[in-house]
C-alpha cells in the first residue's frame, strides 16, 4: 500500500510542474491579438479618416429620418460640406450642415475606432433666425 502511494504521489510530483507552466501559443496569440484591437496604434491620418468617416455617417443617418428620399437628398454629401467642432465632454462633437446642427455623444473615441453616437439632437434652425442677435434673452418677469 505504501509503494502504491509513493508511486502515485511521485507521478504527481512529476506531472505537475507540466500543467501549471504558461502555455505559450495559441492564448498568447490570442491576449497580442486583444491588445491590438483595443490599442491601435494609429497616425495622424488614419484618426483623421476614422472622425471623418463617423461624422459623415451619423449626419447621414440623422437627416435619413428627416428627408422623405434620402438617397437623393445626401447622395453628394461630403465631409468638407460639414462644420464640426469638437466639445469639452469626451467623445462629443458639435455639427452644422446647411440649417442643421448635430450634437453627437459617442461611447468610445470615433477618432481611433469606427462608432455610431449613443446620444444625438438634431436642431433645424428656422428660416431668418440670426443666431449672433443677442435680443433673443429672457426677460425676468415679476420683481
Amino acid at each position: 500500500m505504501k509503494l502504491l502511494f509513493s508511486i502515485l504521489l511521485t507521478l504527481v510530483l512529476t506531472m505537475s510542474p507540466l500543467f501549471s507552466q504558461p502555455k505559450s501559443g495559441l492564448a498568447e496569440e490570442y491576449t497580442k491579438l486583444e491588445d491590438s484591437v483595443l490599442n491601435p496604434k494609429l497616425g495622424d491620418a488614419d484618426r483623421k479618416k476614422n472622425i471623418e468617416r463617423n461624422l459623415l455617417a451619423s449626419v447621414r443617418s440623422s437627416l435619413a429620418k428627416k428627408f422623405k428620399d434620402p438617397k437623393k437628398e445626401l447622395k453628394d454629401l461630403k465631409f468638407e460640406d460639414l462644420q464640426s467642432e469638437k466639445g469639452e465632454i469626451p467623445n462629443s462633437y458639435f455639427i452644422k450642415y446647411k440649417n442643421y446642427y448635430f450634437s453627437y455623444l459617442f461611447p468610445i473615441d470615433p477618432e481611433k475606432y469606427l462608432t455610431s453616437p449613443v446620444e444625438e439632437n438634431v436642431l433645424t434652425k428656422p428660416d431668418g433666425l440670426d443666431l449672433k442677435d443677442s435680443s433673443h434673452k429672457d426677460e425676468k418677469v415679476g420683481p
